[in-house]
């Protein structure tokens, strides 16, 4: 072999390893860290003075916006508004919304100055018009929060008991979840943010892309939430989020960046917040039925996480953030690098040692001549252990959970390094687009599911 070949594969090996030994470190750390158990909380009560402002944003959703609306009004839960943005939809996500609500919907048109019809009203609609329009969520979540700022000031209420929350079009929720925000944003006044944990709903998880993406959601970025709440650092994801008013950043509540949920947590955080989750009370939301919308989604998460590196050396200096939240942080910023990282080594080494191979030049047959058959089976048996371990542990605690089938989770368990493997396009496709500078916001399409029966509680 070419000496200089074999120094680069000797290197990519190399790091090959100290990137998955990063990994299988993590992994464990989430997977096996004790969940924590907080003493037994307030039971919630009528007597807790709590506003709820919840923000649907909304493009295009004529397929689930009604249910979800319906959905929340259903709740009957005390002091609790719901305001649907609507980015000038070009569907029938208006229309559906006045014929099934025009006897209690309120419009109102986002030009800074809001209509005195719209305040007490439970259900308003939020119109955006373009060229302003279609700017990402995080603008529209902005309009939102100007429209509930006023309605505050108007009403005279105490923005520390008042709560803007953010789920999607197609999410499903119980009273239970925001009884036990109220309890803790009333009982405990340096929380900021609570974040409830997110399923993947009954209606595509029969899929095995969103089955994949719900073991994803409900165990493996949960115990990764879990690990924060330790460091102190659980961070929104988007869907189920509650947020203090008076915690958000009243210059720019949201920014452009297309993580929004992390960065506007991150913010928070920065700022001596505390950060709270849920993890005994979820929200259901819509998997990805397709891959190449699942490429498009993750790499706008990517991004975004690429995006927030900015706020490295706000991190590095805070005076909020203990060491082991400051590391955990930056360890989630770099991780769509040191994914390329790893997986450029990998599949470097695996090309030239299958190029030498095959060419009769390789070393290896020389090497491994000398053990005998059963250590190399042995040692094969180890390395599969190391594959495929990691993803039927995770899947079997799923099943744990979820009480989902044993067999779909075991499949979906020896499945888990491809599920791995497929997201890396997303990761090349999200360096891409932040490196020619492209920063459009890509739309998730959520299906119509009427003619199903949404997962009860």
């Amino acid at each position: 072999m070419n000496p200089v070949i074999y120094a680069l594969v000797i290197i990519a090996v190399i790091l090959s390893f100290l990137t998955m030994a990063v990994y299988y470190l993590w992994i464990s750390i989430i997977a096996f860290f004790p969940k924590l158990q907080r003493d037994q909380e307030v039971e919630y009560s009528d007597d807790i003075e709590m506003h709820f402002f919840i923000v649907i944003p909304c493009l295009n959703e004529e397929n689930v916006i009604v249910q979800a609306v319906k959905t929340l009004l259903d709740l009957n839960m005390k002091d609790t508004r719901v305001i649907v943005v609507d980015d000038d939809s070009d569907d029938d996500t208006v229309e559906n919304l006045h014929e099934e609500f025009g006897h209690i919907i309120t419009t109102v048109e986002n030009d800074g100055i809001f209509d005195h019809d719209c305040y007490g009203k439970p259900l308003i609609l939020l119109q955006k018009r373009l060229p302003e329009a279609r700017q990402g969520k995080g603008r529209s979540l902005n309009c939102a929060y100007q429209l509930i700022d006023s309605i505050i000031r108007r009403e005279g209420l105490d923005p520390a008991f008042c709560v803007m929350s953010v789920l999607d079009a197609d999410t499903y929720i119980n009273r239970r979840v925001l009884e036990r925000v109220a309890v803790i944003l009333n009982e405990e006044p340096e929380v900021g943010m609570v974040q409830a944990r997110v399923r993947i709903g009954t209606f595509t998880r029969d899929h095995f892309l969103p089955l994949l993406q719900d073991i994803e959601f409900f165990t493996y970025i949960n115990n990764m939430q879990n690990v924060r709440e330790y460091t102190g650092t659980v961070g929104a994801a988007g869907n189920g989020q509650f947020n203090r008013f008076c915690a958000i950043d009243p210059e720019e509540p949201w920014t452009e960046c297309l993580l929004e949920d992390f960065d506007f947590s991150l913010r928070m955080l920065l700022k001596g917040w505390r950060t709270r989750l849920l993890q005994d009370d979820r929200v259901m939301q819509q998997g990805v039925l397709t891959y190449r919308a699942y490429v498009k989604q993750r790499a706008r998460w990517c991004q975004g996480g690429i995006q927030c590196i900015k706020y490295w050396g706000d991190i590095k200096n805070s005076r909020f953030l203990s060491s082991y939240g400051r590391f955990e942080l930056i360890y989630f910023m770099l991780l769509p690098t040191l994914t390329v990282l790893s997986v450029f080594t990998q599949l470097l080494s695996w090309v030239v040692i299958f190029y030498y191979y095959l060419t009769d030049k390789s070393i290896i047959p020389e090497l491994f001549s000398i053990y005998p058959s059963w250590e190399l089976i042995v040692m094969m048996c180890v390395i599969l252990v190391f594959v495929f371990a990691p993803g039927i542990i995770y899947c079997i605690s799923y099943w744990h959970d979820t009480k989902e089938s044993l067999l779909a989770c075991l499949l979906a368990g020896l499945f888990q390094p491809i599920y791995n493997i497929m997201q890396m396009p997303a990761v090349f496709r999200a360096i891409w687009r932040q490196a020619t500078g492209q920063k459009s916001w890509v739309k998730t399409t959520h299906l119509d599911e009427k003619d199903d029966e949404q997962e009860e509680e």
